[in-house]
């Protein structure tokens, strides 16, 4: 896991002494980093964070980049596997045209735009981590959408199914 050159390194839960508060701080802290006072590109465009509805303290985006399954007015359930790849959302989107020959067993992301309602999102798929990040076309900006790790091989199956039909060529 982790061969691929330019892929930071994983923030693991255990780091922080297992106490959720201190994890979650320093995750929000990479994010605000990444996201807030900075912002990375995406072919030269600006990539965004859907800011509201700011919840205990943090805007939309975080949770959907730390939590799963989450539909709203409910409590928030993390993801340790999102969590933990924090730093990787902002090295996809900057890294997603790598040279996959000057990394250790990288095939490169993958990369397709798939409709979406009125809207086209472009799905960053790194197959051999497993991982996946999530933007959408708005006018003159991407918005994070979400990121997350392909816990299941009939999810990442699925995953390369859609890459595969809509590839970009």
């Amino acid at each position: 896991m982790n061969e691929t050159c330019w892929l930071p390194a994983l923030e693991f839960f255990d780091d922080y002494g297992n106490d959720w508060a201190t994890y979650e701080a320093a995750l929000y802290t990479i994010f605000k980093e990444d996201f807030l006072d900075s912002h990375p590109f995406y072919k030269k465009i600006r990539v965004s964070v859907k800011h509201f509805p700011i919840e205990y303290g943090k805007e939309e985006a975080f949770f959907h980049t730390t939590c799963k399954n989450y539909t709203g007015g409910g409590e928030r359930v993390p993801d340790f596997r999102r969590c933990e790849r924090i730093r990787w959302i902002r090295a996809f989107i900057e890294n997603y045209n790598c040279d996959p020959t000057q990394c250790e067993d990288c095939k490169g992301v993958k990369v397709w735009n798939e409709p979406y309602k009125s809207k086209t999102r472009v799905h960053l798929l790194l197959e051999e981590e497993r991982y996946m990040v999530v933007l959408e076309k708005r006018e003159g900006y991407y918005l994070l959408i979400t990121a997350f790790y392909l816990d299941y091989d009939n999810a990442l199956n699925k995953q390369l199914k859609h890459y595969e039909q809509y590839r970009c060529t």
